[in-house]
């Protein structure tokens, strides 16, 4: 089952809360924080590494959602179904989230089938495919174009600024940061991009973008993080299988990274948040490198 942010679609989609917050809980040291919560399985992975959970509220992190969890021991999820009610901690880091002590705590319940997302309203891209063209405004209130950058490597994600588990939006932020640390120290060349876009313009204006950012360590000249129309994202989101909407006071959505050559043509798609950034740093020397 592929990792996903926000939603929940069988086999390759999870709903996570979203929330730009100091987290509660209870320190247990190194950064590490623990959070009590109940729920329901609605489903369990078949490596019984990751179960889609409907939790209730966890006071001071995050509301009720329905979201995709990981455990490190896979014994904490044998002999548990979908349907059955339990109780569960969750771990979480500057850089990760899990969760153990999972116990059964209730008879099964009859569990509806997990909602799909909207399609896509666009036919999807592939690799070798021209990249559109979106108009785009960055954290400096710029307008900027995906064209702008043609001619040099470009790495695209998509991400919300409110997004607080640490295995998704701000794990495309950390890989996005050692991406930029690997290429401005090598010799592959300075003709390539990082861009982050965020897909909640309501909140994230370039003046919360900027702010967001100077946690990052940034570098201007090759890392930029934008936003835009409501229309211009859902449709370049929507020709490379992302799919968001609002629930509640945050978002589902699934994660996509788009790495695009210098001819402006697609290079590659990572569809979930398991890539490393030394995946992506080759992906970025090859596109640097690519002729029209």
């Amino acid at each position: 089952m592929k990792n996903l942010c926000l939603f929940a679609l069988v086999g390759t989609l999870t709903l996570l809360a979203g929330c730009q917050r100091q987290p509660a809980g209870v320190p247990l040291g190194d950064g590490l924080r623990s959070f009590d919560a109940r729920g329901v399985i609605r489903e369990i992975a078949a490596d019984g590494r990751k179960a889609v959970i409907r939790h209730e509220e966890i006071p001071g992190y995050m509301e009720a959602m329905t979201m995709q969890l990981e455990v490190k021991d896979t014994n904490e999820l044998v002999n548990l179904r979908p349907g059955d009610q339990i109780n569960f901690r969750l771990l979480v880091t500057d850089t990760d989230a899990w969760i153990d002590h999972v116990q059964k705590t209730g008879a099964s319940v009859e569990v509806a089938a997990v909602a799909t997302p909207p399609a896509p309203s666009l036919k999807e891209l592939n690799p070798g495919d021209p990249l559109p063209d979106c108009l785009l405004t960055n954290q400096l209130g710029r307008t900027i174009r995906l064209s702008d950058f043609k001619g040099g490597a470009l790495a695209f994600t998509f991400i919300f600024t409110r997004c607080p588990l640490p295995t998704y939006c701000p794990r495309m932020n950390h890989h996005f940061a050692a991406v930029q640390t690997a290429l401005l120290a090598g010799q592959a060349g300075t003709n390539w991009q990082l861009l982050s876009i965020s897909f909640d313009p309501e909140f994230d204006t370039p003046a919360r973008l900027l702010n967001y950012v100077a946690d990052h360590n940034y570098d201007l000249h090759h890392w930029s993080f934008a936003t835009g129309t409501e229309a211009n994202i859902r449709q370049l989101g929507g020709a490379f299988g992302l799919a968001y909407w609002r629930l509640g006071g945050t978002f589902n959505h699934n994660v996509r990274t788009v790495v695009v050559d210098a001819a402006g043509r697609v290079q590659k798609i990572f569809p979930n948040n398991e890539w490393q950034p030394a995946e992506l740093v080759e992906e970025m020397k090859k596109a640097m490198a690519a002729k029209n």
